[in-house]
């Protein structure tokens, strides 16, 4: 059996999606002739909460290298805190001690965070190994150029100069570049006129269906809602950012056309929006409920803009009556929320861009409803139709189910794309 070490800063028991990326994956390879080994960060240097049951979700037989890191009450005194920097140097040690006890076949690296993927680099200058960075998000980007000066981060110029600067070296010898969406990798393209789609991959997040038989024998408390208070509750899990608030301001409008013209029914019903940021410690930095004010529906919505853990998020789902998706304005997004929400079997309502791939799931699996836009066809030309979705949507008897194509959702579980990434491995390999 050939040999990949996975270099993850972030993994279990923390709850980020870096973390769950790399459990994904790492927890079906050995089904496809891969050995893999985490290498990864003692959890006491993570800045974020963690969830040890989350430790439970690990099969057995995987081997996790766990090492130490600066800390961050140091790093912050110097400028910065990133994870992938303070754990960098303990990291390349245990992957030249691992290298030398059991050769290495394989690297993967899965980013952000960004700075480990020179590791890959430096491995194969010294040892030869061929290397696979898989994207989550670009490094290299001009979202925060245009944005006004208040609303960047502090050090945006400093990060973008170590991705100017540190990405090409990891880039120019990388075997394979893999990305969640093929728009993510076409990014990365943009960037490389030396790169094309026939170096890259996409390998979506992929849908943990063990996770929901874990929930369904070992159920959370949830501590948003009363799931048994006689009112219809609507929830969204993951954050909201910018490019999605055409599409909040879409949906809110139409909850506000069902309170004018429906409201026996939509009086009852409460939407829910939950871990809207990033920050695991700015409690108060609301995103939704600005925009719920400008409808004069903020009574009806509540927000908890603090990240809950993986599992209190997935239990949410399990509660609700039904799910609200809402896409951005990029036709590229593509959300790997959709997995969970199908396998919680609740009814579910999507608002996304045409192209985006959330769009082409939902279809194939008969496992939702949506209201899809394009620049012809606007969310301000669909209120209507969003109102009649919900509508739908809050309709639906408690218990009912959609009626989801399980044959075709097979080929989007994380084992069908850790199959699809143990390939790229084996291409990569055959061609060293």
């Amino acid at each position: 059996m050939k040999h990949v070490a996975i270099i993850a800063a972030d993994f279990v028991p923390s709850s980020m999606p870096p973390a769950l990326r790399a459990r994904f994956f790492s927890s079906h390879l050995r089904e496809f002739g891969w050995e893999p080994t985490v290498i990864t960060t003692d959890p006491k240097y993570y800045e974020w909460a963690i969830d040890r049951a989350n430790e439970q979700l690990l099969p057995p037989n995987l081997r996790v290298l766990r090492t130490n890191a600066v800390s961050a009450r140091f790093t912050r005194g110097i400028g910065f805190g990133d994870l992938g920097i303070r754990s960098l140097w303990h990291h390349w040690k245990a992957l030249s001690e691992l290298h030398h006890s059991n050769p290495i076949d394989a690297l993967f690296i899965p980013v952000p965070p960004f700075v480990p993927m020179i590791l890959g680099r430096l491995a194969h200058w010294r040892y030869g190994i061929p290397y696979v960075i898989d994207y989550i998000d670009p490094w290299r980007s001009d979202y925060m150029r245009p944005l006004p000066k208040g609303q960047r981060p502090s050090k945006w110029r400093l990060a973008e100069a170590m991705a100017q600067t540190l990405e090409p070296i990891a880039i120019r010898r990388a075997s394979h570049i893999v990305g969640v969406s093929q728009g993510t990798t076409d990014l990365v393209i943009a960037n490389y006129p030396y790169l094309s789609r026939a170096n890259t991959t996409e390998i979506p997040y992929g849908a943990p269906t063990y996770d929901f038989e874990y929930l369904l024998t070992h159920s959370r408390d949830n501590l948003i809602f009363d799931k048994n208070d006689g009112l219809i509750h609507l929830s969204y899990t993951g954050a909201l950012i910018s490019p999605m608030y055409t599409t909040l301001r879409a949906l809110f409008s139409a909850f506000r056309e069902g309170l004018l013209r429906s409201p026996d029914v939509f009086y009852k019903v409460r939407l829910h929006f939950v871990g809207t940021t990033y920050a695991s410690n700015q409690p108060d930095l609301y995103q939704a409920l600005p925009l719920a004010n400008d409808f004069d529906i903020a009574n009806f919505v509540t927000e908890q803009p603090k990240r809950v853990s993986y599992l209190d998020a997935n239990q949410i789902l399990l509660d609700s009556h039904g799910l609200l998706m809402i896409g951005s304005d990029a036709a590229h997004y593509t959300a790997s929320k959709v997995f969970p929400y199908i396998l919680s079997r609740k009814p579910v309502l999507a608002l996304f861009h045409a192209q985006s791939s959330v769009i082409r799931i939902l279809e194939e699996t008969q496992s939702g409803r949506f209201v899809s836009f394009s620049m012809e066809n606007t969310l301000s030309d669909q209120i209507e139709a969003i109102y009649q979705e919900l509508l739908t949507l809050i309709s639906y008897p408690t218990h009912w189910h959609p009626p989801t194509r399980w044959e075709v959702f097979e080929q989007y579980t994380a084992r069908a794309m850790a199959e699809r990434l143990a390939k790229v491995l084996d291409q990569v390999v055959a061609h060293e």
